[in-house]
């Protein structure tokens, strides 16, 4: 998807081509993608369930952008995190079974700044789906008419490669 088809993808979301609840999950699911370091089978699995799942992908992709700069402010905490959840004594049964798990060590859930920043975008999750979710209707129910009354809305929604743009792209 190239990113002009995204950002047209989103704002067509946001003014009411998708319904909240797709967008609000793309949005969550993007900002737990952006909260996990790169580099593992974790993160692949995340990107993996935006192709699976039915939710914004142009949304889910901004949000995980947004989110990879929070994600290195947050080191400090997540590892404080996963390295007390790794040493809890009741759980230590289910880290070695992970660990000695054909495939799951590629995910690096014994790497306590993986592991804390997964509870944390895992934890974040459900506050981020319901608090975009009604940003969205609320954006919808109150700005939406004033944002397409903006003079430059206008203009680029007049501008002739715009027009043959949005006629291209039309499913």
């Amino acid at each position: 998807m190239n990113p002009i088809k995204m950002l047209k993808s989103l704002v067509v979301a946001l003014q009411g081509g998708d319904e909240p609840r797709h967008l609000a999950a793309g949005f969550a699911l993007g900002a737990t993608l952006g909260l996990v370091p790169k580099g593992n089978l974790l993160s692949v699995l995340f990107l993996v369930l935006f192709f699976f799942l039915r939710v914004d992908k142009g949304l889910a992709f901004l949000s995980a952008v947004l989110f990879i700069p929070l994600g290195y402010v947050w080191d400090g905490l997540a590892h404080r995190i996963g390295y007390a959840l790794l040493l809890a004594e009741p759980l230590k049964p289910l880290w070695t079974w992970l660990y000695n798990a054909p495939v799951l060590p590629w995910t690096k859930f014994n790497n306590s700044v993986v592991l804390g920043n997964l509870v944390m975008g895992l934890a974040l999750y459900p506050p981020l789906y319901w608090g975009f979710m009604r940003f969205i209707l609320f954006y919808r129910a109150r700005w939406r008419d004033k944002v397409n009354q903006l003079p430059v809305v206008k203009a680029v929604k007049g501008l002739y490669w715009f027009k043959i743009y949005s006629d291209w792209t039309k499913p």
